[in-house]
């Protein structure tokens, strides 16, 4: 069984929370629920689900241990601990409205891990695992360390993060879209022109793309791009399959870095339930694909 420690720097802020809503924590679980999530959008089945990640059993099943086991050894230090006096803004609240209007408690400075904030966290395997599930879970951790957030919000800009060995430049991100993302049907958009300085100029881009969308997709209608629900109707909240990601690249002919924005969609088929798919769209059944075309 061998270790390997990676350091996480959280790009925005990342609202993931544990007993106490009001104080942010970096919590294992919360890394294994964001990998579950990318291996099955990937399209890993779940007897190979359960061999990475383990089973509660049920029925005629018995319970699985899992495989994989995650570990935070250094919990998030430093960064911007006056994140919330930049988002007083008129700006940069409609991407996480909900969150701020319904949950004031994590809208503090301990209510979120701070952008730039540094942790290590650990990976480790109790079995190791076969040839085309090791590539497969490679796969994931790979997706999962260059597109993947944590926390609420992680779909809006939230709870972004690069991984140390697997970041770089705008090519390596392109590289893993063609390797990883699209053979399992994901949609991407790349917005490489438009360059910022700060996490706080992107996330104020994703939130004018995020207006065009839901003048398209209203958040009161199912849809792909994910449905707010309505208590008083008995309407599910339906999470989007469209995720705006920050991302920090290297630009090495200049010596410096700077932030961009990625989009991509996932298969509806793995993450959206029946009601929220396309149907019958003349440009595809992809938001992506009919909001901005190629």
């Amino acid at each position: 069984m061998t270790a390997e420690l990676y350091e996480f720097e959280f790009l925005t802020p990342c609202f993931c929370g544990g007993a106490d809503p009001a104080r942010a924590e970096l919590r294992a679980p919360s890394i294994r629920g964001r990998l579950r999530w990318w291996f099955r959008a990937l399209g890993g089945s779940r007897e190979d689900e359960e061999k990475v990640f383990g089973s509660v059993g049920g029925g005629r099943t018995s319970p699985g241990a899992s495989s994989l086991a995650v570990r935070v050894v250094k919990p998030p230090e430093g960064g911007d601990s006056e994140w919330t006096r930049l988002l007083g803004r008129p700006k940069a609240g409609y991407v996480w409205y909900f969150l701020r209007s319904s949950s004031p408690d994590r809208w503090t400075a301990l209510g979120a891990l701070h952008p730039g904030s540094r942790a290590m966290v650990e990976i480790l395997f109790r079995r190791s695992l076969n040839g085309d599930l090791q590539k497969r879970w490679e796969q994931t951790w790979e997706a999962f360390c260059r597109f993947g957030a944590i926390g609420y919000r992680a779909s809006r800009c939230a709870g972004a993060f690069r991984v140390q060995g697997l970041a770089g430049e705008q090519k390596d991100y392109e590289s893993a879209v063609e390797k990883i993302l699209k053979p399992a049907g994901f949609e991407v958009r790349y917005f490489w022109g438009e360059k910022r300085n700060s996490w706080l100029g992107i996330v104020e881009l994703a939130e004018e793309e995020l207006k065009k969308l839901r003048r398209e997709f209203p958040a009161r209608e199912p849809s792909p791009l994910g449905q707010a629900g309505h208590k008083q109707k008995k309407e599910p909240r339906q999470a989007s399959a469209v995720y705006f990601r920050p991302l920090k690249l290297a630009e090495k002919k200049v010596a410096k870095e700077y932030y961009s924005l990625l989009l991509f969609e996932a298969p509806h088929l793995r993450v959206v339930g029946e009601e929220s798919r396309l149907k019958n769209v003349k440009n595809g059944t992809s938001i992506l694909k009919r909001m901005y075309p190629h």
